[in-house]
């Protein structure tokens, strides 16, 4: 039998059954069998061990890093993203004389027809290009004078670039240029009369679908002639066309730039269709004849890279007009290049710059781009340390002060150290590669890749291959052919290196491209079993006869005489390889560059071999998604797909530890 006592002081009947051998008097008078306790003693001791706790906690505080100000800090979310507080402002500065800047721009688009530009800063006369004739007027309060006259059923565009010229060519939507001092314009005249025409429909907002018909040159097809003419606005408008060189003449051939190099004299450029050879012309705008530029004339120009600005940087923007007050204050052919960096160290946390300088070159707008906080400002040339402030983004600045942001590193792979962590990320490649195309940069970013790595512990990598540009004439050429293959390689190559860093957890690692980066992360995924748990494929080029001419032809030939270098470009041509793949698609219907037609031709493979995908559609929404709420879905469902994809492939790894285990 079991008998539980419980002591206590309450009953002197129950103390007498916890002490049996004490009377009650001993009990009562608090008798104890040892000797007396040294209370003074265990008190000082007990003073003398707290005041060494105390000065070893306050060494501890004293000597450890203030960190208190990132375990406050909060992740960055998509809710932050859709806030006003944490948009990047641009005041859309324009020069309009040499003196100082306006906030607002010089040239403006009226339903999306019109363009009108000024003749010469500070003068009030302008043109302006609706229906795609060009329109002069001398002045507010005078009549516009037509400068062309063309039919709609020509399908001739004056003064504007073609889908062609704005995307592939010249890389602006205007294609008129003013001389220096204002007496002439010299423009293009683009003929689609002979181009296919593409179709876009559009869904909503009737009973029957509409469509959107465009000039849409793909590989093999008609391309759009241009036309070179200049009109003397001094006195009767007078019009004449610039004389082509005689080896580009009678044949199919692009014009991809255009600069005056004095008032009545201009430098034009002509390519081949094939964009492989390149002749340089001086025009003059008086009687219209060009001459081909020897090799001693374009050593200026040819130069920049080899001797301004070393093997080790590339020449990206050219500015004819201010390259001497920019790169070089002084040139002489015969000797050495003196070089001065304007935008080194003007701003603090600035290192990603663009320039836009005065019609007199007195003075340029400088745009901070990163890595930190965006900034606008405005600096004299003589003196660019002295600037005005034009935008600073405080309430971005504010408003970032309590988030915890990714850290972001540079590293030239292979390397020997890497660093170690005891935390283990997820790693999201972004894939771009566009040839010619730089995607490391330092240039501020703020958008759901940063949530993504906020919020779900995700290593972001953006890689550049060997055919990226930045380093000069240290690249290596590339075969144009190898458009895909060489690249691919190259990111795979990337992707086992960086599987070896310890806080890389390469069970997890995804995909996401857009467009030709698209097109790369699906070849990717062909060419790997299983490397990548889930990939994100915005609008991918997935054939590249399908594609623009100018960019297909550019890279792979006219596919009449390149049919095997275009057949191994294609990812149509890989469906099998992709069929256990895990993979999103996401595409806007009327995408105009990338057209959904892409899409279309490889989920219908993707059927027939019983593929495994997603798909997003974006009804009526082009290559840029316009409407807020699908920005917001898109960014929404990208973020989602790649946490809830990586998070159900660490879920399927612990199940097969625990399998293993249990073997």
């Amino acid at each position: 039998m079991g008998i539980a006592v419980f002591c206590g002081q309450q009953r002197r009947v129950e103390d007498s059954w916890c002490h049996p051998g004490r009377t009650e008097e001993q009990q009562s008078v608090g008798h104890t069998d040892g000797p007396p306790r040294n209370w003074k003693g265990i008190g000082i001791a007990m003073v003398v061990i707290l005041a060494v706790m105390s000065l070893v906690i306050l060494s501890v505080i004293l000597l450890t890093p203030d960190e208190t100000h990132l375990l406050l800090r909060s992740h960055l979310t998509m809710e932050d993203l859709e806030s006003e507080d944490f948009k990047v402002h641009d005041p859309s500065v324009a020069w309009l004389n040499g003196k100082g800047p306006r906030c607002h721009p010089e040239s403006a688009t009226f339903l999306s027809l019109i363009m009108a530009s000024c003749c010469l800063c500070g003068l009030l006369c302008q043109v302006y290009v609706f229906e795609g004739d060009i329109y002069y007027r001398p002045s507010v309060s005078s009549r516009p004078l037509r400068l062309t006259a063309t039919e709609p059923e020509e399908n001739v565009v004056n003064g504007l670039s073609d889908w062609t010229y704005e995307e592939e060519i010249l890389l602006a939507y205007p294609a008129h240029w003013w001389s220096l001092d204002g007496a002439r314009l010299a423009y293009l005249s683009i003929n689609n009369s002979a181009t296919p025409v593409m179709e876009i429909p559009h869904f909503l907002g009737g009973l029957y679908p509409s469509n959107v018909l465009f000039p849409y040159p793909k590989a093999g097809s008609s391309i759009p002639s241009a036309s070179l003419f200049v009109v003397n606005l001094y006195g009767p408008a007078h019009t004449l066309e610039m004389i082509p060189p005689d080896s580009l003449r009678a044949r199919d051939s692009y014009i991809s730039m255009v600069t005056w190099i004095s008032s009545t004299r201009l430098a034009v450029r002509w390519l081949n269709r094939a964009q492989n050879q390149s002749v340089v012309c001086v025009c003059e705008a008086t009687t219209g004849a060009c001459s081909e530029v020897s090799g001693h004339q374009l050593f200026h120009i040819s130069n920049l890279n080899r001797r301004g600005c070393s093997i080790h940087w590339d020449v990206t923007v050219l500015c004819p007009e201010c390259v001497d007050v920019l790169l070089f204050p002084s040139v002489d052919l015969d000797g050495v290049f003196q070089r001065q960096c304007i935008s080194c160290n003007l701003i603090d946390g600035c290192r990603f710059f663009r320039a836009v300088f005065s019609p007199n070159q007195t003075h340029f707008t400088l745009y901070c781009l990163g890595p930190g906080i965006p900034k606008v400002t405005v600096h004299s040339t003589k003196d660019p340390s002295r600037y005005v402030l034009l935008e600073d983004n405080s309430p971005l600045s504010k408003a970032l002060e309590d988030k915890r942001l990714p850290e972001t590193l540079f590293r030239t792979l292979p390397a020997d150290n890497h660093g170690e962590t005891n935390k283990l990320y997820i790693q999201t490649y972004f894939v771009d590669g566009i040839p010619g195309g730089q995607s490391v940069t330092e240039e501020f970013a703020l958008d759901w890749p940063q949530v993504l790595s906020s919020m779900h512990s995700v290593a972001l990598a953006w890689v550049d291959g060997r055919s990226g540009v930045g380093r000069g004439q240290k690249t290596a050429a590339v075969d144009p052919r190898k458009i895909g293959s060489l690249r691919v390689k190259d990111y795979l190559g990337v992707v086992e290196l960086l599987m070896q860093l310890p806080y890389i957890d390469d069970r997890r690692m995804a995909l996401y491209g857009k467009a030709f980066g698209g097109y790369l992360t699906l070849k990717m995924l062909a060419a790997t079993d299983k490397l990548f748990q889930c990939t994100a494929a915005v609008a991918p080029i997935t054939d590249f006869r399908l594609y623009s001419a100018a960019f297909s032809e550019r890279y792979l030939g006219l596919p009449a005489k390149e049919e095997h270098a275009y057949s191994t470009a294609s990812v149509l041509e890989e469906v099998n390889k992709l069929k256990d793949e895990n993979f999103l698609i996401l595409h806007g219907t009327a995408d105009g560059e990338v057209h959904f037609q892409h899409s279309a031709e490889l989920l219908s493979r993707l059927v027939k071999v019983e593929a495994n995908y997603s798909l997003q559609l974006y009804p009526d929404e082009g290559h840029v998604l316009r409407e807020p709420r699908s920005v917001q879905h898109f960014q929404r469902t990208v973020v989602n797909y790649l946490q809830t994809c990586l998070k159900h492939s660490a879920l399927l790894d612990l199940e097969e530890d625990d399998e293993e285990e249990d073997d």
